[in-house]
């Protein structure tokens, strides 16, 4: 079988876009090629309105089967095409776009555009129940999570054979630590805070400049501001590494803004959460305030946030803005926003004794599944994707309840579906219950991280999804030749 494959970004363009609307789609991409390789003959194509059909006859020619599976949602998804196209998507909401806002745009009704293909692809047994509903018993649509486990097989013997007291580096990035002892400089002042309410309520003019205004800096302050930034774009990338270290540690500590080489050590029981800090549904406000609430008198708790976007600054804001509004916590939160090597991503995974999720909604979330895959216990509600994977056995589990949301990309901003709500007392008590059973029951972590390998193992390993695949594209097959 020929499989020709496509998704919006590739490896060059996704860096430059990162963070930004359907930007994960190139990384599920990615960890689908092992399974679409051992299935048929793959070929990415770039252009699928001019290379597709071409491609697709000449197989035929040939005597092959030939598919389109495009990475992308159904409204973006290229239509009218003689090759059997499949959607690949991601969907975490009750039910999925029936309705079109625009006269002349129908493929934003999603039943229009998948009458149109030969099936579907999800990553969720509730997006597959929501395409059934929508378009019959009959459409052929399978539920395949992105096949990661295999993958992470050299990360699993990467944590059993190395010592967990090591640096993590930051090859490009920014890092705020609340242990820091100038972390108060960076913060927003009281007035910025009231002026940022002011803002969000209507009550004056958004300020479109960027960031919060700090008190005016000295000549010094500038000047040194200015060295640092010479520093690390001009000289840093000049020096043998033995030299740069202590120079690395001057500028991080003189301007944390600024994007370079940045070190990180953790210590306590350790909670990590991965995460674009522009996606909404991430939810990130409830992790931080409960977790700074519950650990307020607790110094062994650590925070880690390991954000991505191509924005650092006006990611970080945000966050900044949250300090000064809670009381004084005694837990330690660190915001990474940046760069890893494989090996210093593999050392936070190492460092950290849980994975973190409070999300209104997931389609899959590959971080969570690798840290799972790794032996991680979670702290994670168990709905929308989550339902297919997260349970007791792996996890200290988030109650939520339905509240009602729009569609995404609906500009209408019209309440047409559900997502769920976290409840955020439910989370403060999960986050205990997990901390207490890492320092006071070692025997059950264990069992956790045991379980959770081999939970992700039946969820999304190669075995299970070429299984599946196989199984909808000779469903597939049947129905276009009947």
């Amino acid at each position: 079988m020929r499989i020709l494959a496509y998704s919006a970004m590739n490896a060059d363009t996704v860096q430059q876009n990162f963070g930004e609307p359907e930007y994960s789609y190139y990384f599920v991409l990615r960890e689908f090629m092992p399974l679409l390789q051992q299935v048929g003959q793959v070929q990415v194509v770039e252009d699928p309105a001019s290379e597709v059909d071409p491609l697709y006859h000449a197989a035929r020619a040939r005597g092959e089967d030939c598919v389109f599976l495009s990475f992308s949602p159904p409204h973006l998804t290229c239509l009218g095409l003689d090759c059997p196209t499949i959607p690949v998507f991601a969907w975490e909401f009750s039910n999925m776009p029936d309705e079109t806002w625009w006269d002349d745009r129908p493929e934003q009704d999603w039943r229009w555009c998948l009458q149109q293909c030969a099936g579907a692809i999800v990553h969720s047994g509730q997006s597959a129940e929501v395409v059934r509903r929508m378009m019959g018993a009959d459409f052929p649509v399978a539920a395949i999570p992105a096949p990661l486990w295999d993958r992470m097989a050299r990360a699993r013997e990467f944590l059993d054979s190395t010592d967990s007291a090591e640096v993590i580096e930051v090859a490009r990035g920014t890092i705020f630590d609340t242990r820091d002892p100038d972390m108060e400089r960076w913060l927003p002042t009281p007035e910025d805070v009231k002026r940022a309410v002011a803002e969000a309520r209507g009550a004056i003019q958004i300020d479109e400049s960027k960031g919060f205004r700090r008190a005016p800096r000295s000549t010094a302050r500038i000047t040194v501001e200015h060295l640092v930034s010479w520093y690390q774009q001009v000289l840093a990338p000049r020096l043998p590494d033995r030299w740069r270290h202590g120079l690395d540690q001057w500028a991080a500590r003189q301007d944390p803004w600024q994007l370079g080489r940045r070190q990180l050590q953790l210590s306590g029981v350790v909670f990590t959460s991965l995460f674009n800090p522009k996606d909404g549904r991430k939810n990130w406000v409830d992790m931080l305030t409960a977790f700074c609430t519950e650990f307020r008198d607790e110094p062994d708790a650590t925070l880690v946030f390991k954000l991505g976007h191509r924005d650092h600054e006006e990611a970080l804001q945000g966050f900044l803005m949250v300090f000064p509004r809670l009381p004084r916590f005694r837990c330690r939160v660190v915001l990474l926003n940046g760069f890893l090597e494989d090996e210093d991503y593999l050392k936070l995974i190492r460092q950290s004794h849980f994975t973190l999720n409070a999300s209104y909604g997931e389609g899959q979330c590959l971080p969570l599944m690798e840290y799972l895959a790794c032996g991680k216990p979670a702290v994670a509600p168990c709905h929308s994707a989550l339902a297919d994977y997260i349970n007791g056995d792996i996890a200290f589990t988030v109650r939520s309840w339905a509240d009602a949301t729009m569609w995404p990309h609906d500009p209408r901003i019209a309440y047409r579906t559900l997502r769920q709500q976290i409840d955020w007392t439910s989370l403060r008590q999960a986050y205990r219950a997990a901390f207490e059973c890492y320092r006071e029951q070692p025997d059950r972590y264990d069992e956790m991280c045991n379980a959770a390998t081999q939970r992700m193992q039946q969820h999304c390993s190669l075995a299970v999804a070429r299984s599946r695949l196989e199984a909808m594209l000779n469903e597939m097959m049947e129905t276009t030749t009947a």
